[in-house]
Parts: structure tokens; C-alpha cells; sequence
């Protein structure tokens, strides 16, 4: 099952309004994403952790779908399989992914009616319209189901379920718990950390559970690394397993170390928000409440960005280059701990260019630099911008 045409090709007609809707992709993937998160409580739960990643997942779609139909090739089934078995693997509900197809469905379809306008539209290039968009949404579905039933027939599918359980908290009683624990290969007792990874670069090390497991940390992990418990000792032990996840390309959050299994889902939660604490495609380990302004910033993202449009307005209003000198002269005056000549040594410019900068900042954002207040919220304000840039 690799690539599949429909049963007749797309209008030529049609195919324009195809490469129109393509033209606008960042405007159609985010009212699908809002679609989604309004019509269905799974969506709506990522749309609140992680709303960035929701747009991202739906302009892939939306991409592959809309190019496929739009220059007459068939249907890139062997992408939606792969897409099917990672989500099955991350343990995100079939039936969930399966009416977002259909609510994309029904989003693309009347998207395209609407780029068409009355007078293109008849009965017959309805039909038609509804007839591709459907049989294309019937062939990634029954792609993506295929995918989930061959997950669940893997031998190590079974614990991946039982480790999922545990995270989300779905086992009842301690027994249960434990019994999960001892299936997993992890202590029925004792301390515990919550890691979240995200993979920033293709390489060929090691992947975060097999580099644990070669270092005899006792650890489970959803498949293909993205969550998972590690067990440990003492205290002690969480700098050292921050200096081994530092060793490898990728984001990490960890939680505070707990103990309990009741705790696992919170701690979970915690170690997403310390993952989100790092910019985008950046390298690094950050434990929950390491900082905790950009903690609060990262665990509110929504919130943070009204805030953003707020206080930094003005500045996020001047073109690319113009805010980005401002950004990072104010980012170097926070961390230089209000010293001009500290940030000047950072940027390699001159302090009085520090200075006049941060005049400009002054002028723009109608906050003294002087004033606590007015510096609290720029830097929360900052945080934010760091963590979910505006795009240029």
C-alpha cells in the first residue's frame, strides 16, 4: 500500500481552486486546528499543551492531501500509515484521529466551495468537489486503521498500553500499579522522575532509552522515546540523569522527583511544561521549575502571548530584523541583570548602542526600565516571545 489514485483524476477546474487553498495553507491549517480543538475534547487538550504542534500536524495534512489532488498524482498512503503508527505508538485514541479526518473533511470541502463562489458552482461540480475530497479521506482513514491494527498486534504493544496506563493514570488501585511496575521492568517503590523528549536533529546516536539501559538506569518508555519514567535512588541522581540526557540532541523535561505512582500523571504534565520551556528546535534539559517565570510562561502559553501582544506590541510590530536587534538586546540586558556594559559585552557592541536600544524599547513599549513592574512584565513578556517567536 503505497500510492493510490482515485477513481478519476481531479477536474482542471478544480485543481485550481486546489492550488489556491495550498497559496493560503498557514491560514486554512490554523482555522482547521481551531475547528479541531472546538469539535473534539482530545484536540482541545492539545490545542491547550501545545497548540504549535496542532498546526503543524494539520498543515502536513493539509499539504500532502491538497498537492496529491491539485498535480493529478494518487494518494501518499504510505505517509498517512507512518503518520497511523506513530500516533498508535504514542497512544493517541484511533477513533479521535479518525473524526478529525472526517472534520478535515468536511473543513476542506467547504473551504473549496467557498474559494469557488456561486457563480463557478452547479449540482454536478458539487458532487464532484464532494466525491474526491471524500474517497481521499476514505483511503487515509482506512490507511490509518490498518496502521493502529498492525501496532496492536505487536508483541511489545501490550506493555506500551500498560505504560500509557500508568501515565495517564488509568489503573484504579496500587495493586495494579505495582503489577504494571513489575511488568515494565521498574521498582514498585521509590523515587521517581518524569522525562518528555522531543528529538532536535537526525543523527544516527542512540536513542534515550537505550542509552539509560546501557548505563543500568532502570527506565520505561513509550515507543519511539517521547515519554517515559526513570527510576531512581536518591536526589543525587537527577543531575546525574540531566548530564546523560544532556549528551544526546534533544529536548528534554524532566519533573521533580516523586514517589507514588498516584503522581505519575501530574509529574508527567510537569516534565511536558519544563520540555516546553526551551525554544523551538533547540537542545537542552530543563527540570520543571528551574526557572520559574518561564515556567509560568510555558504552562500558559495562551495567556503569555495576550500578554506579549500587550506589552511588546510596539516592537513586535517593527519589521523582522528591527525587532529581533531589540529582542535580543533586551534578552542580553535581563540576563546581564540590568548592566548596559554586560550586554554590550554579549552582543560585541558598544554600551551606548545598549543604551539607545533600550530607549527604543522604552519608546515602544510605553515601560520604564526603572520601574519593577513595568520590568516584570516585559520580561515575562520576553519569555514569551523567546519560547513561541513571531514569525518574520
Amino acid at each position: 500500500m503505497g500510492i493510490e489514485a482515485l477513481a478519476r483524476p481531479v477536474p482542471r477546474e478544480h485543481r485550481e481552486l486546489l492550488r489556491e487553498m495550498l497559496a493560503r495553507l498557514p491560514e486554512f491549517a490554523d482555522r482547521l486546528a481551531r475547528l479541531l480543538s472546538a469539535q473534539d475534547e482530545f484536540y482541545r487538550q492539545v490545542e491547550a499543551v501545545a497548540p504549535g504542534e496542532l498546526r503543524q500536524v494539520c498543515r502536513a495534512n493539509l499539504e500532502r492531501a491538497l498537492t496529491a489532488l491539485a498535480e493529478g498524482h494518487g494518494l501518499a498512503l504510505d505517509a498517512a500509515r507512518k503518520t497511523g503508527l506513530a500516533q498508535a505508538r504514542q497512544g493517541i485514541p484511533l477513533p479521535a484521529v479518525l473524526r478529525a479526518f472526517r472534520i478535515g473533511g468536511t473543513f476542506v470541502y467547504e473551504g473549496l466551495l467557498e474559494l469557488a463562489g456561486p457563480e463557478f458552482l452547479n449540482p454536478t461540480r458539487t458532487i464532484e468537489i464532494n466525491s474526491y475530497v471524500w474517497k481521499a479521506i476514505d483511503l487515509y482513514s482506512d490507511a490509518l486503521t490498518t496502521a493502529y491494527e498492525q501496532v496492536a498486534a505487536e508483541p511489545s504493544h501490550a506493555n506500551a498500553r500498560l505504560l500509557d496506563d500508568l501515565l495517564r493514570g488509568r489503573l484504579a488501585g496500587q495493586a495494579d500499579m505495582e503489577a504494571a511496575a513489575r511488568e515494565l521492568g521498574l521498582p514498585t517503590a521509590g523515587m521517581f522522575v518524569a522525562v518528555v523528549t522531543e528529538r532536535v536533529e537526525p543523527d544516527e546516536h542512540d536513542s534515550v532509552e537505550a542509552l539509560l539501559r546501557a548505563r543500568r538506569w532502570r527506565s520505561a518508555w513509550r515507543p519511539g522515546g517521547e515519554a517515559g519514567l526513570v527510576a531512581i535512588d536518591r536526589i543525587e541522581d537527577v543531575r546525574r540523569l540531566r548530564d546523560v540526557l544532556g549528551s544526546l540532541p534533544v529536548a528534554a523535561g524532566m519533573s521533580r522527583p516523586f514517589s507514588g505512582f498516584p503522581d505519575v500523571p501530574d509529574a508527567l504534565h510537569r516534565a511536558r511544561i519544563a520540555r516546553r520551556s526551551l525554544p523551538a528546535a533547540t537542545a537542552g534539559v530543563v527540570v520543571f521549575g528551574d526557572s520559574p517565570v518561564t515556567t509560568l510562561v510555558a504552562a500558559a502559553p495562551g495567556m503569555a502571548r495576550d500578554v506579549v501582544r500587550s506589552a511588546l506590541a510596539g516592537v513586535l510590530a517593527l519589521p523582522g530584523a528591527d525587532r529581533k536587534v531589540l529582542l535580543d538586546t533586551l534578552l542580553a540586558w535581563f540576563a546581564g541583570h540590568g548592566s548596559a556594559k554586560d550586554a554590550a559585552d554579549r552582543l560585541f557592541v558598544h554600551p551606548n548602542t545598549v543604551r539607545y536600544r533600550l530607549r527604543r524599547v522604552q519608546e515602544l513599549t510605553k515601560r520604564d526600565l526603572t520601574d519593577p513592574v513595568d520590568i516584570g512584565e516585559l520580561y515575562v513578556a520576553l519569555e514569551s516571545v523567546r519560547l513561541d517567536p513571531e514569525p518574520d
